[in-house]
């Protein structure tokens, strides 16, 4: 099987929506209260694209106060994909855009893209931003990037096209993989004609149960011993399995607690210089 291990970031202006994107997203439940973030939230998803391919993404949801600039540096080390998520309702949001974009590619060289969300689209009455602007930086960012960004409106309170912008993420990142690694490609060709991507949260159309058949009972001593032994193999195998993905979230576990250790020593010289 190919495992893929990929870090993206949500970045953007304080109260746009980046937390309750990122929750909405791994089913958690989700308020209309604004609570802020402090330096980095972290969050793990698996998806099964095929029995030969899966990915974990590791989200990284920043903080976007200014007073957290130099704690935020350290989280996009790793990132290859930046979330740039900005309100609909507040013009200021989508005008900031350009800064997030200097900042990640200040603090790390493994960016590869980038995705504009404009998000709050439930509140489209109150709506003060317009197409022209953000057409207009992504242009730029297009330019930037030498490639075309994708850009989604999403409504991360109701969940209106949250799965939507996670697919498509997944899908661009699989297709420039598949570019570059062209033993793999046609793995990745297949998952992505799956277009319901199963993910560990995702519903799927319910289907009519298949009639099971009754197994075959091993006649003979050696059957049943070749069958004990196939069962046997199989428990080993998943075993192996599972003991390789307790070592790789204990990996992922330990290193965002050095983080965290990191940021409460930042944040005790932020006091310090603030008395």
């Amino acid at each position: 099987m190919v495992k893929f291990v990929w870090k993206i970031v949500i970045m953007g202006d304080p109260a746009v929506g980046k937390t309750t994107i990122r929750k909405k997203y791994l089913g958690e439940t989700t308020t209309k209260d604004y609570v802020s973030t402090i330096g980095s939230d972290f969050a793990t998803k698996k998806l099964h694209l095929s029995d030969k391919l899966e990915i974990q993404y590791q989200i990284f949801d920043l903080a976007g106060q200014p007073r957290f600039d130099k704690v935020r540096s350290t989280f996009y080390e790793g990132a290859i994909l930046g979330l740039l998520v900005y309100d609909i309702t507040n013009k200021k949001s989508l005008e900031n855009l350009p800064k997030w974009v200097d900042e990640a590619l200040k603090n790390s060289r493994s960016f590869e893209t980038f995705a504009v969300v404009g998000n709050k689209i439930d509140l489209k009455d109150q709506k003060k931003t317009n197409k022209k602007e953000r057409d207009e930086f992504i242009k730029d960012l297009s330019k930037q990037m030498e490639e075309d960004i994708f850009s989604i409106y999403t409504s991360a309170l109701t969940g209106e096209n949250i799965d939507l912008l996670f697919d498509e993420v997944t899908k661009l990142l699989l297709d420039r993989v598949g570019k570059e690694n062209p033993k793999i490609k046609q793995q990745i060709e297949a998952a992505l004609q799956n277009i319901e991507f199963k993910t560990e949260e995702r519903k799927h159309k319910e289907e009519k149960p298949k009639k099971k058949e009754k197994p075959k009972e091993p006649k003979t001593m050696e059957e049943r011993v070749d069958k004990l032994e196939n069962e046997v193999a199989e428990l080993q195998k998943t075993i192996r399995d599972l003991s390789s993905e307790l070592a790789f979230t204990k990996n992922i576990l330990q290193k965002y607690l050095r983080e965290k250790q990191k940021l409460i020593s930042e944040l005790h010289s932020m006091a310090s210089e603030e008395k």
